[in-house]
């Protein structure tokens, strides 16, 4: 995680050498999990407005430390709105928000699910091997706590994390694992099955929304950002039509 962080901090400095010249800069701190919807509508941006869009990805507690350390950058797009809430009274954020899509979790297995893996109980199983996310560092870490939680308390929660065999950092890192096949299951995001080649090596198995309830996504906008004004078109655009669509494509809207 420390690593990690030091990787958005140095792109965070090579952001401030270049940025607010001739052509606008807007610096979005963006979700792992949401990367890829993001740069399309980016790259569509960037031409209607001649302006340069950078993001800057990783967990969302990572993307939210390296914000308030910097005091840098326009937008701030967390894996779910609980992360809104937790940070809100540190005084990064303007009254500007909107929801543009949303998140849930699913259990992912090995294409074909050759150990027959059925629910979350499955998580306390010895014969497999399990990974789950840090609840401290990425959305889909904080889902997990709040499902394995919902399912059977905190003595199951408990044990499913001891049962692991990793801990990942966030959605990229947890199916990386399923592909080399360096695990059997994990919980994760369920739209990044979307992913890259995801679809053709992992199947999912939807989980009970009793205890993995759908997530909503916000963008919000920075107290720090040098054109607000210019933020607030980027974040609307997401929630248009033409946002709303390319959100759908990648699984974040039904």
């Amino acid at each position: 995680m420390l690593n990690h962080f030091r990787v958005i901090l140095v792109s965070l400095f090579l952001f401030s050498s270049f940025a607010y010249g001739e052509q606008k800069t807007v610096l979005i701190y963006c979700g792992i999990t949401m990367v890829n919807p993001v740069k399309e509508m980016a790259d569509i941006l960037e031409k209607e407005h001649n302006i340069k869009i950078v993001m800057t990805q990783g967990g969302s507690a990572d993307l939210f430390n390296a914000l308030k350390t910097s005091k840098l950058g326009d937008i701030y797009i967390a894996g779910e709105s609980r992360y809104i809430n937790d940070y809100v009274q540190e005084g990064f954020f303007e009254d500007y928000m909107r929801y543009i899509g949303y998140n849930q979790a699913a259990i992912f297995v090995q294409k074909g699910n050759p150990n027959q893996i059925k629910s979350i109980e499955d998580f306390l199983r010895t014969d497999i091997s399990t990974m789950l996310c840090d609840y401290n560092t990425g959305s889909i870490g904080k889902m997990t706590k709040t499902v394995l939680e919902n399912y059977g308390g905190k003595r199951f929660f408990e044990d499913a994390y001891l049962n692991t065999i990793q801990v990942g950092t966030d959605s990229r890192n947890i199916n990386a694992s399923l592909i080399r096949k360096d695990i059997d299951v994990a919980i994760n995001w369920k739209s990044t099955m979307t992913f890259g080649d995801n679809k053709n090596v992992i199947d999912v198995i939807n989980i009970d929304e009793k205890f993995a309830p759908k997530m909503q996504i916000p963008a919000i906008l920075l107290k720090s950002s040098q054109d607000k004004e210019l933020a607030k078109i980027i974040i609307d655009f997401m929630v248009s039509d033409i946002g709303q669509g390319i959100m759908k494509k990648y699984g974040f809207v039904d």
